[in-house]
């Protein structure tokens, strides 16, 4: 009977101290993701959010700045449109060293960056998971496109590296170059035969030219291996004679000696 008290007692204290656990874990966790939204910034993004959660990572340059606070999904079922509300709460404070903070609020440094082109874009932060965090960075090129209320501060976003190609692969009309390309070899398979037969005719015609000229061109040959050898021989004579009369210089003025 006593054992089994005992039992009781190490069950209830192990009960008692996982709920502690668990207090403390939603205390913090509370602290953390419960803020108002009055102190985050909302982002919204054109293309899919999955793989991003809350907890994911804020990074700017590398460096982490915040974290995802709250994901949401806002419906608008007359116009049959959707977005998706990512609120984040920022640690700038602790990460970040300004030099002019206390010459700008918070607001007016957010809008001041903006102006100068801050941008927010997904990034993956594990290729392996396909887990996605946000990173902010500066490109003044990108519209600074707010589809907010604008009762919440909000951060431009613009699309990924992925999302970026993915858009370019969809304006190629790869449908209708591989319609062209299967037309292109159902045209050569059709043909393919007759043109088979026109090549074999042409390289008969071909061999019979070859064979026809075969003998006018022996003939030729020899032709013109004999002209070379009268050529060599003249050449020969010539180089003779003038031997002879770099010897006999006065062969010119009397002639050659009997």
């Amino acid at each position: 009977m006593q054992q089994k008290t005992t039992y009781k007692m190490v069950g209830l204290f192990v009960v008692v101290g996982l709920l502690a656990f668990a207090g403390i874990i939603l205390k913090y966790a509370g602290g953390q993701f419960t803020t108002d939204k009055n102190d985050m910034v909302v982002m919204y993004f054109e293309e899919s959010i999955r793989g991003l959660s809350v907890g994911s990572s804020v990074v700017f340059k590398g460096v982490e700045v915040g974290k995802v606070a709250d994901i949401s999904l806002l419906a608008n079922f007359k116009e049959g449109t959707f977005k998706t509300p990512v609120w984040v709460l920022f640690n700038m404070e602790d990460n970040i060293d300004a030099i002019d903070r206390a010459e700008l609020d918070n607001k007016q440094m957010l809008d001041n960056l903006i102006a100068k082109g801050l941008r927010a874009r997904l990034i993956s932060a594990n290729y392996l998971t396909g887990q996605l965090m946000i990173e902010l960075v500066m490109d003044a090129k990108a519209p600074a496109v707010l589809r907010g209320t604008g009762r919440y501060w909000e951060i431009p976003t613009e699309l990924s590296s992925f999302a970026m190609l993915s858009q370019d692969l969809e304006e190629v009309p790869l449908r209708e170059i591989l319609s062209r390309f299967g037309n292109i070899i159902q045209d050569l398979e059709e043909n393919l035969p007759q043109i088979m037969e026109n090549t074999t005719q042409i390289t008969q015609k071909l061999d019979k030219a070859l064979d026809k000229n075969t003998g006018e061109a022996s003939k030729s040959m020899k032709s013109f291996n004999a002209a070379m050898e009268e050529v060599s021989k003249a050449s020969r004579s010539i180089n003779n004679l003038t031997d002879y009369l770099e010897r006999h210089p006065e062969a010119l003025l009397r002639g050659k000696e009997k």
